[in-house]
């Protein structure tokens, strides 16, 4: 947006002196209100009173238009001085930086922008994958969070296997997945459970076993599908500087993880689980990868919701990156 000021000429005779054409000379104020646009807008210098106040000017232009929702003058200079930290267009930053209680919150795709400006690249690794609850016959792990020493197997038969070709010397511990069953009663139960019980229950493969469990006094349940016990989603970043330096991180976040900080407390959150669990794990790689680019902004979701703020379902609207070019 650009605010121009014209002043257009009197006289047509330029050769007679007496009707030279009158040229106003604006005023400060005017030349600051005058070369205001997309680009100047971040370079105004906010300690030079008369650039405040033609940003001033600006920005209560911007909030008729309910351009970004900035709701005062206030939050337009905080969004600003972010945008001039950033080294962003304050367009852009209008409908992607948010003022919240006080503190400016960048949405995901600003953080992926300045990234890609920054020559780093990501991957997912893990989308929102779900995790499982592995054994040894003992103990229970979470696979999201196994041992060193652990080994993943296919099943007990395969783990029991490789546990016997083992060396003497071999401390590794050989996992395999826990199994699942389902009574008619829609509870479920999990392997060892029914083997510290085994006189309680009957694994069923049909209706006359069942039947046959159940005239015996037993609980007849049937193998059903695992049920996770978490999801994680893991981003790994890489970057290469200018000076050929590389650089990598990696950024997860996990289901478990927000349940223990209150997350799900939230309708909204328990509603767009995979994509705020998604967006929390960029943003933590990000910070990593890209700390002098980011100056540790927080992203938008992230600011609301430890400042206690409740996300609305526009708070999920998928757009576009946007493409940021050097100011």
């Amino acid at each position: 947006m650009e605010t121009k000021i014209e002043v257009s000429s009197v006289g047509a005779n330029n050769n007679n002196p007496s009707e030279a054409p009158i040229t106003e000379q604006p005023t400060h104020s005017t030349k600051a209100l005058s070369t205001i646009n997309d680009q100047s807008l971040s370079r105004v210098n906010l300690f030079d009173e008369k650039q405040l106040v033609a940003a001033e000017n600006f920005i209560t232009k911007v909030m008729r238009s309910e351009k970004g929702g900035i709701k005062s003058v206030n939050d337009g200079l905080a969004v600003l001085m972010r945008a001039q930290d950033l080294n962003l267009p304050f367009s852009t930053c209008l409908e992607h930086i948010h003022v919240i209680n006080g503190k400016t919150g960048v949405d995901v795709h600003i953080v992926k922008a300045l990234l890609s400006r920054a020559a780093c690249t990501w991957e997912v690794i893990k989308d929102y994958q779900a995790l499982y609850e592995y054994t040894d016959g003992f103990n229970s792990y979470n696979d999201g969070n196994l041992p060193e020493y652990a080994v993943r197997c296919n099943s007990k038969a395969d783990a029991e296997e490789k546990a016997k070709n083992a060396k003497e010397d071999d401390d590794k511990i050989y996992l395999y997945p826990v199994r699942f069953y389902k009574g008619f009663d829609n509870n479920i139960y999990k392997d060892y459970q029914l083997n510290s019980a085994a006189n309680k229950f009957a694994i069923i493969r049909n209706q006359a076993e069942a039947k046959a469990a159940q005239t015996a006094g037993k609980i007849p349940v049937v193998r059903c599908a695992a049920v996770p016990v978490d999801y994680i989603t893991e981003y790994k970043f890489n970057r290469v500087f200018p000076d050929g330096r590389t650089m990598t991180a990696t950024g997860h976040f996990t289901r478990n993880e927000a349940l223990a900080a209150g997350l799900f407390d939230k309708d909204t959150y328990a509603k767009y689980a995979r994509i705020l669990i998604g967006h929390r794990a960029f943003t933590y790689g990000a910070r990593e990868i890209g700390s002098d680019v980011l100056f540790g902004v927080m992203e938008t979701t992230e600011l609301k919701i430890t400042s206690g703020i409740t996300l609305s379902d526009g708070d999920f609207k998928e757009v576009d990156i946007v493409d940021i070019q050097d100011q």
